[in-house]
């Protein structure tokens, strides 16, 4: 693996700050035009956001078990990035959730650095955004429900029969409410199941 010329100046950074700072925040704190890696400087141009972001996130993935052999748990989001005093006998399953194992060797593989281009950079883009119209759908589709977005796919299902029932224009329900409540569960279904 290629060395990444931010994880020192990285290390400096959270070593001093006491209180969490944004992936924004560490961007403006780096000098990405002074690298071997000979960034191009085109602010606006996705593939040069979407490289800058990786160096940042392989920088932060290969410290945060250095900083836990020095006692500290490195928090890593792009919102909030924070170093916390480990408490003795912190479990070390804390580190490796199973959702940020993979997004952690992602991250760690400097081939997906390598192989990124602007086409590859606008699919990945592309994805986040329908994943997040999806999100926000079903949470639109949630509060038709009256379900909260952690609700898991049986409550659902059994709120959606309870409703359905209430609601049907065959029982004297608003036909109206009856759509929406129709619509809803199938959004979910599409979604979740």
């Amino acid at each position: 693996m290629r060395p990444n010329p931010f994880v020192l100046p990285i290390a400096k950074i959270l070593r001093r700050r006491t209180q969490p700072l944004s992936e924004y925040d560490l961007f403006q704190l780096l000098d990405f035009d002074d690298n071997e890696l000979k960034l191009p400087t085109d602010p606006s141009n996705d593939l040069v956001l979407f490289r800058k972001h990786f160096l940042v996130m392989n920088a932060l993935y290969q410290l945060q078990p250095i900083f836990w052999d020095e006692g500290y748990y490195l928090s890593i989001s792009a919102l909030s990035i924070e170093r916390t005093a480990l408490k003795s006998g912190t479990d070390t399953s804390i580190m490796h959730s199973a959702g940020d194992d993979k997004i952690r060797a992602y991250y760690l593989n400097w081939d997906e650095f390598i192989k990124s281009d602007q086409g590859s950079v606008e699919t990945l883009l592309d994805s986040f955004w329908q994943r997040y119209y999806a999100l926000d759908e079903a949470e639109n589709a949630l509060a038709v429900l009256g379900m909260e977005l952690e609700a898991d796919w049986d409550s659902i299902k059994l709120k959606y029969k309870t409703l359905i029932s209430t609601h049907h224009p065959d029982k004297g329900g608003d036909p109206d409410q009856f759509i929406k409540i129709r619509e809803a569960y199938e959004v979910l279904s599409g979604i979740r199941h």
